[in-house]
């Protein structure tokens, strides 16, 4: 565990040491606004416009998303996921080989995150997102100038062929929900330290907004190749409106500059290769 945990912890240092603060560390950011009623947009659906934080503040889940000890400067925290009910992760016998594998300290150094690569969906909303609407799409920005389109008018996804980082987001409302249905990942994403979906999962996200303030987040995910059955689970707190800051508070994203944490990484990877661990 101690190892797993450094390993973890060097990754998003990795990022963070010269990229945006962490969600809970967000400098000028006010204490959400008490709740009210949900805000709604003319044709009448919920109107999901704002900054919303994601993780409560923590850094909990960011690298592990199943229940976990603390240490490392990585908080203890519950798994996310709420089914199954065990709150672990599905993987089939090969794929948790592969799971274990990444988490070790050797490969560390292969965690998109720590190349300034993209979070995945179910890592993404444990930090700060804002959610902005152009037309029949809805834009979401997060962490890292990761930006997510989510085209409301489709109802087709692309040609199988073409894989995305983010994979094929297509939204629709039920009800007051925003249910994006998302597929053709290239399947490079993690989803938590080592924890990964692959290129062919299909993907349901649900995003219901409870009051003014607070959004309901839940992920189901399935990949016959990679999981024994559907699993989902949710971010580590509900995501919180928070009030947006001025443009100068945002800080370069430039991750790869000065980083003595990649370098480090990248030593162990390289020196793990030579020795011919696996």
């Amino acid at each position: 565990m101690r190892s797993m945990l450094s390993a973890a912890l060097l990754a998003v240092l990795a990022v963070t040491a010269t990229s945006t603060p962490i969600a809970g560390q967000a400098r000028g950011a006010a204490a959400p606004a008490p709740a009210g009623p949900v805000p709604r947009t003319p044709d009448g659906k919920p109107d999901l416009r704002g900054r919303w934080l994601g993780s409560g503040g923590a850094l909990t889940h960011s690298n592990l998303i199943e229940e976990h000890a603390g240490g490392f400067g990585v908080l203890a925290g519950k798994s996310l996921i709420i089914d199954p009910p065990d709150g672990i992760i599905p993987y089939t016998p090969e794929a948790r080989v592969v799971r274990d594998r990444n988490r070790t300290d050797a490969f560390a150094y292969l965690d998109p995150v720590a190349h300034c690569e993209f979070y995945g969906p179910g890592r993404l909303h444990q930090f700060v997102q804002e959610i902005l609407y152009f037309g029949d799409q809805i834009v979401v920005y997060a962490n890292q100038h990761t930006t997510r389109v989510i085209d409301m008018a489709r109802t087709e996804h692309l040609p199988d062929a073409i894989r995305l980082w983010m994979g094929d987001s297509i939204g629709r409302w039920e009800g007051d929900t925003l249910v994006v249905d998302v597929t053709n990942f290239n399947g490079k994403t993690w989803m938590g330290f080592g924890d990964f979906h692959g290129g062919d999962a299909h993907i349901v996200e649900r995003f219901t907004m409870v009051d003014a303030n607070t959004i309901q987040w839940t992920m189901t995910i399935d990949n016959p190749r990679v999981f024994t059955r559907p699993w989902t689970m949710t971010s580590a707190a509900p995501l919180a409106r928070q009030r947006a800051l001025p443009a100068e508070e945002y800080a370069e994203e430039s991750c790869h500059e000065h980083n003595i944490y990649l370098v480090h990484l990248k030593n162990v990877w390289e020196q793990a290769q030579k020795t011919g661990k696996r």
